[in-house]
């Protein structure tokens, strides 16, 4: 089965050139990545030229006018070749086995949620300047302990990986609670995403709770929410953060009088209005 990997960015070519680097170890081979850029950079398009890939690379972008992510992932998937999609960020380094977990664990009408382990300032500097690597730690996780928590590091436990349906695994995901898509790390087949038009333009504040609002309208499709935490690891590049709380409030109030509405089609989404 043909994987479309679609991934965000915006002025980080380090992060990307680090994330395209963890798609050359990949254990599942059948994929494509789509560079999703909310902007319209030469310097993008000028490191692009250099990839050579053994996987398929498709760059879209759109002119730079303010944060306008749902519209570029929209324009992404109508790029998607893949029957099955998965959604990264533009800062998260995934695991050699992340690809092949999420199609092992893939279902119809299923989304998988998966998360990610928040690297420390450090460890985050070290990967971009390549004095480690996450393949290096991927494989020395836990020999590696001392060094990724003394870094100030968040959901250690995020990074521990255990073969899709072994007995721990399984064990885990029935005890599981709390099942919730995040933005950084999720997939689901081409047709169920296309059933509520993908992301919601209309969203003002996006990407601020961008992941609930789709996630409650993949589930009034008839989508159900499966964990692939433990196994479809990501790194995540710390950063600085803007607190912007109250966009996140305004967003989850246009949310529930969506919900009200029963809006789960979004109205501007990938076909537009």
């Amino acid at each position: 089965m043909l994987v479309s990997v679609i991934v965000p960015t915006y002025k980080d070519l380090n992060a990307l050139e680090l994330i395209l680097e963890a798609f050359d170890n990949q254990t599942y081979k059948t994929f494509e990545v789509i560079i999703a850029e909310d902007d319209d950079s030469q310097d993008t398009r000028d490191f692009l030229s250099t990839q050579n890939r053994k996987y398929n690379i498709n760059h879209v972008f759109h002119e730079n006018r303010g944060n306008r992510k749902a519209s570029i992932m929209n324009r992404a998937l109508l790029y998607v070749k893949g029957k099955y999609v998965i959604f990264i960020d533009g800062d998260t380094i995934p695991y050699s086995t992340f690809i092949e977990a999420h199609v092992s664990l893939s279902a119809p009408k299923t989304i998988l949620c998966g998360r990610r382990v928040n690297l420390g300032d450090k460890v985050s500097s070290d990967l971009r300047e390549k004095k480690m690597s996450a393949q290096k730690i991927e494989k020395n996780y836990f020999k590696m302990y001392n060094y990724l928590k003394s870094d100030n590091m968040r959901h250690y436990e995020q990074g521990i990986a255990f073969k899709v349906n072994s007995f721990i695994y399984n064990l885990i995901q029935k005890f599981g609670k709390n099942i919730n898509l995040l933005a950084s790390n999720y997939s689901c087949f081409k047709e169920d995403i296309f059933e509520v038009n993908g992301f919601d333009e209309n969203l003002p504040y996006a990407p601020h709770r961008d992941d609930t609002d789709l996630q409650w309208r993949l589930v009034r499709s008839g989508c159900v929410l499966k964990s692939c935490k433990y196994c479809a690891n990501l790194f995540h590049l710390n950063h600085a953060r803007s607190e912007r709380r109250e966009e996140g409030i305004a967003n989850l109030k246009i949310i529930e009088e969506k919900k009200r509405q029963d809006e789960y089609v979004a109205l501007v989404g990938i076909y537009g209005k």
